[in-house]
Parts: C-alpha cells; sequence; structure tokens
C-alpha cells in the first residue's frame, strides 16, 4: 500500500522455483507473530497470454491450513509479475499455504505456470493501516455468462481507497479497478469520457466512530444504486461483496464459487488527483486493459482520427486535468456538471484534434466528461502514428450548458509506448479562467512551453 505500507512487515519470503501443471500443488509455511493482516506476494507466470483467445490466464486456488482461501487469477502470462493478494485476519502461528494450478477453471489452453517465489507481509492490528485492512472487502468473481468470467474479461486488477475524518468520525471508500467493463459506455466514448478502457468503480463505503464502530455501511448496487450492506463476513471480518452486473456493480448475495482478496494498494486524495492516477502507479493496468481491448473488440478497431470508434490506444493522447469555482454561487453539481473540450494541435498543422469530438452526442451519453470528480482524465485521439513530440499545442475549451465562467488548472499529457506504457509526458500547471465570452485559452504551447 503505496501510503501505509510502512505498517508492514515482512514475516516470510522464499525462492519456490516451482513449475506446475494443471491440477498440481505448492506448500511452504509462514509464521505469524501476532494477530493481524498477512499478505502474500507471489511471483509468478504462465504460459499465457490476455491478449489470445482461451489462453488468457490461469487460475490458482490458495488455501490456508488447509482451508479454502481464495482465487490468484495469472493474468499477466509469461512475464513475471508480483501479485498481491490478502489472506486475511490470521491470529498468531504457523500456516500451511497450499497453492492449486487449478484445472477446471483456467482457460483450456494454459498448460503450465511457474510459481517463482513468495513475500509475506504482517500488519499488526494496532498499526495504523490496520482501520484500512480490516473493511477491505472479499470479491467473489462473475458468473454472468460464464462460471468464471473473471479469467477472461473484466477481471479485478487493484483496490484504492480514500479516507475522510468528519468530527468523530471516520469514513473510508473502497474502490475496485477492472480491466474493462462488458456494459454501459460504449468503448470508444469510454476513452473520451473517461480516459480510460478500464472501470473503476466504487464498491464499499463504511462509517465509524472514534472508537472504530460500524456506524453505516453501504456498497454501489446494480444501476450505481447505494445500498445498505447486510451482508455476511469472512477472513477475520472482512465485508463479502459479490461482483454483479457487466458495469462493476455489487451485490451483497453470493452466488459465485470463486473469490478474490485484493489488498488495498493505493490511498487517492480525490482533492489532489483524478481517480487515474492509481493506473500511473501501476502502469501495467494500461497493458492489461489494451489487450482485453485487443482481443474483444479487434472488428471495431477504427484508427480513423475523427472517429470516435475505438483505435489503438498508443494513438491517443492521455489527458490529466482539473475544474474549479470561480462564482461562490456556483454549486459544486454545477462544476461538476460543467463540460471541457480540450484539443490538441499538431507541429505544422493548424487542425484541432477533439476530445469530445467536439461534444458528440451518441444516443444518452456525451462524449465530454461529466463525472463527479473536479481532477479528472480524457484523451484526444490522433493520427496513427504521432508522438508526444509532434504536439505543438493544448487547449480548452469551455462547452454549453454548464456554468458562464470556471477555471481550469494544470494539465498531464502522455502517450503510450509500443508494450502499451505511459511514456514521459508533457506537464504544465498553467492555471486559466474561461468564460462563456472567452471560452478558449491555451494550456501548453511548445513555443512558449506555458
Amino acid at each position: 500500500m503505496n501510503n501505509t505500507q510502512h505498517d508492514a512487515n515482512v514475516i516470510g519470503t522464499s525462492t519456490l522455483d516451482v513449475l506446475l501443471t494443471r491440477a498440481q500443488r505448492c506448500y511452504f509455511q509462514i509464521d505469524v507473530p501476532a494477530k493481524g493482516f498477512v499478505e502474500l506476494h507471489l511471483k509468478a507466470m504462465s504460459n499465457s497470454h490476455w491478449q489470445q483467445k482461451n489462453h488468457e490466464s490461469a487460475m490458482v486456488h490458495i488455501y490456508v491450513n488447509q482451508q479454502y482461501n481464495q482465487d490468484l487469477i495469472l493474468f499477466y502470462g509469461k512475464d513475471s509479475f508480483v501479485y498481491p493478494r490478502l489472506l486475511g485476519q490470521l491470529e498468531a502461528g504457523t500456516y500451511e499455504i497450499e497453492l492449486e494450478f487449478r484445472d477446471p477453471e483456467s482457460p483450456s489452453k494454459v498448460e503450465e505456470i511457474h510459481l517463482e517465489s513468495y513475500e509475506a507481509h504482517w500488519i499488526d492490528v494496532t498499526s495504523s493501516s490496520a482501520l484500512v485492512y480490516q473493511h477491505t472487502p472479499i470479491v467473489y468473481g462473475r458468473n454472468l455468462t460464464h462460471d468464471y468470467e473473471s479469467t477472461f474479461t473484466d477481471t479485478p486488477l487493484l483496490v484504492m481507497y480514500w479516507m475522510q475524518q468528519k468530527e468523530n468520525r471516520t469514513v473510508i471508500e473502497y474502490h475496485m479497478v477492472f480491466s474493462h467493463e462488458d456494459e454501459g459506455t460504449p468503448s470508444g466514448l469510454l476513452m473520451s469520457r473517461w480516459g480510460r478502457t478500464t472501470d473503476i468503480e466504487w464498491m464499499y463505503r463504511v462509517e465509524m466512530d472514534h472508537a472504530g464502530h460500524v456506524l453505516s455501511a453501504t456498497y454501489q448496487g446494480p444501476h450505481h444504486v447505494t445500498t445498505s450492506f447486510q451482508g455476511k463476513t469472512d477472513c477475520g471480518g472482512l465485508p463479502v461483496l459479490q461482483a454483479a452486473t457487466a458495469n462493476g456493480n455489487f451485490v451483497d448475495e453470493v452466488w459465485s464459487n470463486y473469490r478474490l482478496i485484493l489488498p488495498p494498494s493505493y490511498r487517492w486524495y480525490p482533492e489532489q488527483e483524478p481517480r487515474e492516477q492509481i493506473m500511473s502507479m501501476y502502469p501495467f493496468t494500461y497493458q492489461i486493459t489494451n489487450w482485453e481491448m485487443n482481443r474483444q473488440y479487434i472488428v471495431d478497431r477504427n484508427n480513423d482520427p475523427s472517429s470516435w470508434k475505438l483505435g489503438d490506444q498508443r494513438q491517443y493522447v492521455f489527458i490529466q486535468s482539473s475544474k474549479y469555482a470561480l462564482d461562490v454561487y456556483n454549486a459544486r453539481i454545477d462544476v461538476q456538471q460543467t463540460c471541457l473540450d480540450y484539443q490538441v494541435r499538431l507541429q505544422g498543422q493548424e487542425e484541432w484534434w477533439s476530445s469530445s469530438f467536439n461534444d458528440l452526442r451518441v444516443a444518452d451519453f456525451r462524449a465530454a466528461y461529466q463525472g463527479p470528480d473536479l481532477h479528472f482524465s480524457t484523451t484526444i485521439k490522433l493520427p496513427p502514428g504521432t508522438q508526444i513530440d509532434h504536439i505543438a499545442e493544448i487547449r480548452v475549451n469551455l462547452l454549453p450548458e454548464g456554468v458562464e465562467r470556471i477555471g481550469v488548472k494544470g494539465i498531464y499529457a502522455f502517450m503510450l509506448d509500443q508494450e502499451y506504457k505511459p511514456t514521459i509526458g508533457i506537464q504544465s500547471q498553467t492555471q486559466v479562467e474561461l468564460t462563456s465570452i472567452s471560452p478558449v485559452q491555451t494550456l501548453w504551447n511548445c513555443l512558449t512551453l506555458i
């Protein structure tokens, strides 16, 4: 956990170097010094690739003292990757960890996995991080059209959270990063509207008094309805949710038979950064979502920069920025609903490429960002072959149907390399004022470097 990892102590580490074929198992032990939360960081690989159909991943059952704990989906393929998983709250003692390469649940063409090493982390129940771990949800995998959908689509990648102190209360909200969403906003519009094809959804919110007693607990139910949590807990008190819809919503009644417990990997500060900052901290997320898009949407691929249809994401420039109210009478909701269009001009050209495709509307969807956060992301689709140093100017345009006056601060623009990893980009802290009379302002220019 980037902000609280200092509270974790390494209690075990070892090289495994074990090659497993289907249905084979591996065993090792960890010693827990006292009651606390335990994370297992497993370094592994498999002869799979998330981009290839029926070859996407491998599933590993994790048992603790012969009791089923959870599943681990090896989604990163033949390259070494460290998969952190939360085993829950454990008492002091010696625990046998058993890892089984599952035959029925793994995609058909995956034949072997290589378990390279592990590291066990322990978080004392008295540490400052314990409260965050105590309410981290257990998520049962989706099974809407297939018993084990998460092994090949919309797989959970990371959990982040935000915390807020309110008088004598503490609020923690947990968000899941999925590799994509099979329903909801069309994939091409995900890029302009949200700046990504991953799905980042809040899943569980808990409010506690100063002593840590739960005052209320809610989750994001189907149709994005905030719903009172009435479900069960497991693994030392962790709340249990079921991934229930194809667009990343949940219920508190379990109906699938596999589950994942991802540790809280990142503390998000919504007043300072967009949600997509977690993707910058964990750039593999850009790779996984692109591999999934390449596998599922290759027929729809459209590299025409004037078309909102999904293209190769290596031809998009990713934009992170923020907006704020200039007038005290502007309610936050008015600023939230105010849309901006970011535009790029390439060197030697006069044409401007638009993040919202010039305020495109498709059915009930508006291409421009219209979400709840004042720090947000979008993208601009550019001609194939464009590189970040081809950009001459970036500007922002105030779109209609919002406030008449708004402030915009800062921009970070980057592209993806050939391996779908973020490159070093363009950064500016320029602050501008947009009005209905003067709606367009420059945020960055390669000549003045503003």
